[in-house]
């Protein structure tokens, strides 16, 4: 699709060229991908004197995804995404075991010219998010709110503007979180090829 990134990715070839894949620790990945739409893929970290892993199991099934999650800590972590449920959209409900309050359901809209973002915690007391970008794929402007229903007010705010062409890709994000308004929380971000 040609159209604007959803928000959270505004800014992310930048942030991608300053901060992915820079690690000073020992880690491992080792994957495996069958023709029946299975993955696995084992995750070692070595930080310090402390050993931290995971083995993520991945199934696709025409446009469901299941994507689990076991960690050093015994937790699971599962997520189940349906494609297209409605034109252009999906829906993932996620959830972690034994943290019985982390239940989540995210649905995505993607048009030619927006992206729409919203999520749900699955508790009595949910923290509701919603991000929206419009534009296109060269310049986009949009912004997410964050909404806490337990104490009735806005967790975090934020606005930014993203500009790409070959050359170079730009954004400047504004942020605020719990009534402050932070003007450059999240620095311009320039990156060039």
């Amino acid at each position: 699709m040609a159209g604007p990134a959803p928000f959270v990715d505004l800014g992310k070839k930048a942030k991608d060229l300053l901060t992915k894949d820079y690690n000073f620790d020992q880690k491992f990945t080792l994957s495996m991908l069958s023709t029946t739409g299975m993955g696995l893929t084992a995750t070692g970290l070595k930080k310090d004197q402390n050993f931290f892993g995971d083995i993520n199991t991945v199934y696709k099934s025409g446009n469901t995804t299941v994507d689990m999650k076991v960690d050093t800590y015994s937790n699971v972590s599962t997520k189940v995404t349906v494609n297209d449920v409605w034109p252009c959209s999906k829906a993932a409900l996620s959830f972690r075991i034994p943290d019985h309050k982390s239940g989540k359901l995210d649905v995505q809209y993607l048009h030619p010219h927006a992206a729409i973002d919203s999520s749900i915690g699955l508790n009595p007391t949910p923290l509701l998010e919603l991000s929206a970008t419009i534009g296109s794929k060269e310049l986009a402007l949009g912004g997410e709110i964050g909404f806490d229903t337990a104490s009735a007010s806005f967790t975090e705010y934020t606005a930014g503007i993203n500009l790409n062409k070959p050359d170079f890709s730009v954004a400047l994000l504004l942020s605020g979180i719990e009534g402050i308004l932070y003007p450059f929380c999240q620095p311009l971000h320039l990156c060039c090829r």
